[in-house]
């Protein structure tokens, strides 16, 4: 039986939601966030969208950010346009890998309904696997992302060229690390084990110090490995194709560029305006690079990030791209399936006395996250306020821890008609997990599921495996660690 009862879950930006279900029953608030329970997967049904957004056309030297109204419709739009996947430390990524609908293969169609629902009281009722939740409690996400776009950043001078110049860092870490202290740890000592991190806008011909304190000097030409990323994989015969790899045990990379924002270090640009571009990562994700490098098999600290693209360059349907020399597709489709392999170690790093997470001197500190972003948002400004990101162009935050050393990771849509479920997926601070994210035009729907540890990355898939992780399990054990989140088209 399809869902008729409604509730009107109006809050700014997001999206009135039908069925939000809560696992433990009732909504915690924490710092701003909302949090139910602990689930295995978290299914995002009825996502249709329609309307318009800002796509970029140029980016003046004068500041200037040009834009039109792109249009889009239809179901997962804007997600069914290229993505890009991201990354934030603490995080060990072990593998990756993109796979799309054969293009011999009709849509599939499959049926996702549960339990009948009713409605009490402005509360949503189903049966026992579904909670009540009220309005109040929403989507529970206080958009971090967005507080980072908005936050003012470190005043610097610097040196460039013999010139003396002063600009607002940008850049999506601090200037100054935050203090670590052990994981297990209470309370943080002021100043304890603080140590300072490279200056993120600085590049190879830069010497440049903050108001707060110098900033090293980041090395200007690292060595290449010697390990090059491969080109796209032939079709596999399967229903669905693996149209990207990456496995840092086995340094294999396939059809994928890593990137980050280090513009101007090997590859990409920099300027005083604009800030930090795209460019090439080094294999160790500590900087730039002047051609495409396989990322080592490492841990990624607290306040660094790396981007995976695919390694199409771009053409015409990319739109506007900033430094078009290294301009890549992302991986689009309303039909696609994300798979990870990671873990999310703590690293106990906290921000300073008297600082919060989000401001100028202390970014992320121990806030894992994989999301996915519009890929015309990184390719002209992934942290300035020339991006379509404002106006609804589609981020999907996939595991994103939301306060330093927290636990529990949530997922939320950010577009026109977005949405998150106060359900959460456990950090996997000690063992690797494996997890799916599957893109479903035919049903509107996007899942995100825990897999067992011996699912395999192969070059196909079939459409009995992806329609599993899609659908919701029937038994009831594992119907109880599975959260429905259903939105009004």
């Amino acid at each position: 039986m399809k869902y008729t009862a409604s509730v009107l879950l109006a809050s700014a930006g997001l999206a009135t939601a039908l069925i939000q279900q809560c696992s433990s029953r009732e909504a915690v608030d924490e710092g701003g966030n909302w949090f139910c329970g602990a689930v295995d997967q978290i299914l995002y049904e009825g996502i249709q969208g329609k309307g318009s957004f800002k796509a970029v056309t140029e980016m003046s030297d004068a500041g200037e950010c040009l834009q039109k109204d792109q249009s889009y419709g239809g179901p997962l739009a804007p997600l069914d346009q290229d993505l890009s996947v991201h990354f934030r430390g603490p995080l060990e990524l072990r593998q990756f890998a993109v796979y799309n609908l054969a293009s011999n293969q009709k849509r599939n169609q499959i049926d996702l309904e549960v339990g009948a629902a009713r409605v009490q009281g402005g509360e949503v009722e189903t049966g026992p696997e579904t909670s009540k939740i009220s309005a109040r409690h929403r989507h529970g996400h206080r958009f971090l992302h967005r507080a980072q776009r908005d936050k003012r950043g470190d005043i610097v001078t610097a040196t460039i060229n013999g010139k003396v110049v002063t600009w607002e860092n940008d850049y999506f870490g601090p200037t100054a690390a935050p203090n670590p202290v052990p994981a297990p740890a209470p309370k943080v000592q002021a100043g304890a084990g603080a140590a300072a991190m490279k200056d993120k806008d600085a590049d190879a011909d830069t010497t440049a110090t903050t108001s707060k304190k110098p900033a090293d000097k980041k090395p200007t030409d690292k060595k290449p490995t010697g390990k090059k990323p491969s080109g796209k994989p032939a079709p596999s015969g399967s229903d669905w194709d693996r149209v990207a790899y990456y496995n840092a045990v086995k340094q294999v990379s396939e059809n994928i560029v890593f990137m980050g924002n280090h513009g101007g270090q090997g590859s990409g640009v920099f300027d005083t305006v604009w800030g930090l571009s795209l460019s090439y990562l080094n294999s160790t994700g500590t900087g730039g690079a002047s051609s495409p490098e396989i990322l080592e098999n490492i841990l990624i600290p607290s306040n660094t990030e790396f981007s995976i693209f695919s390694a199409e360059k771009c053409d015409a349907s990319c739109g506007f791209s900033r430094v078009p020399s290294i301009a890549y597709k992302g991986f689009g489709g309303a039909n696609k399936v994300f798979l990870f392999e990671f873990k999310m170690p703590s690293d106990g790093t906290r921000c300073p006395a008297g600082t919060r997470p989000g401001s100028p001197s202390c970014a992320n500190p121990d806030m894992p996250a994989v999301w996915a972003l519009n890929a015309a948002i990184p390719r002209a400004a992934q942290y300035k306020g020339c991006s379509c990101w404002g106006t609804g162009c589609g981020e999907l935050d996939i595991f994103e821890v939301l306060a330093p050393g927290d636990s529990k990771c949530k997922s939320t849509f950010h577009m026109a008609n977005g949405a998150g479920s106060s359900d959460y997926f456990k950090r996997p601070t000690d063992e690797y997990i494996k997890v799916a994210t599957v893109f479903h035009e035919e049903s509107a729907s996007v899942s995100i599921k825990k897999l067992s540890d011996n699912v395999d990355f192969a070059k196909g898939l079939d459409d009995k495996t992806v329609l599993s992780w899609l659908s919701r399990p029937t038994d009831d054990k594992a119907l109880k660690l599975s959260s429905l989140f259903q939105l009004s088209s």
